[in-house]
């Protein structure tokens, strides 16, 4: 029981450590959405209303520019991929603020699960899926700071300083950004706001996988005590035990799950639209110019929409093997009619679909990231024709 307990304060420490990594960056970003004082005192909502008009300033600078240098077609396509990411950036924070109490209650819900107390299998199982947290954060981490890196270091190897090259389709209006020291002004411009929308991503996309590895773990746990039914069927005692310790999990996991579907499914529905843009626009950029700074863009949203649909398959496929489970344990050696009839209602129950909805026309998935993959293709190939 002591090392038990140790185990839990483990995993405690870790979900809180996770928790504080992701706050962390929010905090360097001057964001702090899951603060208490947010909108509230001065200084948040001060910087808060800061980032807003910065972003939409920078929206209409983008397409300024887009306009000035109408007929560069690299200056065009970098134009585009600047405007959904920050298209899409406004649009995340945005809902991740309008909903940020609900988003912090659920991260309070995850930080006080307490199911790696009941057993040791439930222990292993809890810290399997906090270590997969780690993982995916890690690798969000990774994947944007090197997407910024590469977007600021290619003018450099290239040669594209001589040739006044932008990494960003975007610079300061009613100025020629290749004469100097406009360009460098630019250049140093875009080395910041780079590397502050990195640090927001990562902040933004830290919740998500709490709770994707949360399901995950609360669904396996279920699988676990499913096949434990009709194991001792002259056992009253502890066939009821684990009825309602199914029921409770169950009960609680569908409506962590309705919170999280209901919280996300706009900023999934944004997600899946902007990547396939950026995929499609990034691989005609690559296609009809060899070098370019594109390679980093379409690698980090192909890594991005893939964690992402690997996330919603985790929990699409757990919830299948739940279902399963039902039908697949000793509930037929059970004798009790009581028993029998929450057998029943199990049945009926596990027949509900769960995943984190894509704005409601289906759910994060591995057949979601292959029909992304398949648009931003077929797109790309419309782009093709149409220059041709």
């Amino acid at each position: 029981m002591l090392s038990l307990g140790k185990s839990h304060q483990y995993l405690e420490l870790s979900y809180n450590r996770i928790y504080e990594v992701f706050h962390w960056f929010l905090k360097i970003c001057l964001l702090r959405i899951f603060d208490d004082d947010f909108l509230v005192a001065r200084i948040p909502t001060t910087l808060f209303q800061f980032h807003e008009t910065e972003l939409v300033i920078s929206l209409c600078i983008i397409l300024l520019h887009a306009y000035n240098y109408r007929n560069d077609l690299d200056t065009i396509i970098l134009s585009v991929s600047a405007f959904v990411s920050a298209f899409e950036l406004m649009l995340k924070i945005n809902g991740m603020v309008y909903r940020r109490k609900q988003i912090a209650a659920m991260i309070r819900t995850v930080l006080s699960d307490r199911s790696s107390l009941n057993g040791p299998i439930e222990a292993a199982i809890c810290g399997k899926y906090q270590r997969l947290a780690r993982k995916l954060l890690l690798v969000t981490i990774l994947s944007y700071l090197t997407t910024g890196a590469m977007l600021l270091i290619y003018p450099v190897v290239s040669g594209g300083l001589a040739d006044r090259t932008l990494p960003l389709g975007y610079s300061i209006p009613f100025a020629d950004y290749r004469t100097h020291p406009w360009y460098l002004i630019n250049y140093l411009l875009q080395i910041v706001q780079v590397q502050w929308v990195a640090l927001v991503f990562v902040g933004l996309d830290g919740p998500f996988y709490l709770f994707v590895c949360y399901s995950a773990s609360q669904l396996e746990i279920l699988i676990v005590y499913l096949r434990q039914i009709g194991e001792s069927p002259d056992n009253v005692q502890e066939q009821r035990r684990l009825m309602r310790k199914v029921f409770e999990i169950h009960t609680g996991l569908s409506q962590f799950v309705a919170r999280c579907s209901s919280i996300y499914r706009e900023v999934y529905l944004m997600q899946v639209l902007c990547s396939i843009v950026h995929i499609c626009v990034s691989l005609f950029h690559i296609q009809i110019k060899f070098k370019n700074g594109s390679y980093g863009m379409l690698l980090t949203n192909v890594n991005k929409i893939w964690l992402f649909c690997y996330c919603g398959e985790l929990v699409v496929s757990k919830a299948a093997e739940f279902s399963t489970g039902v039908y697949a344990n000793q509930w037929y050696r059970l004798w009790n009619r009581r028993d029998l009839q929450d057998i029943l209602f199990m049945l009926r129950n596990a027949q509900r679909n769960y995943g984190f909805s894509i704005g409601g026309f289906g759910f994060l998935s591995f057949a979601t990231f292959t029909a992304v993959m398949k648009t931003a293709y077929s797109c790309n190939a419309f782009l093709h024709r149409v220059m041709n």
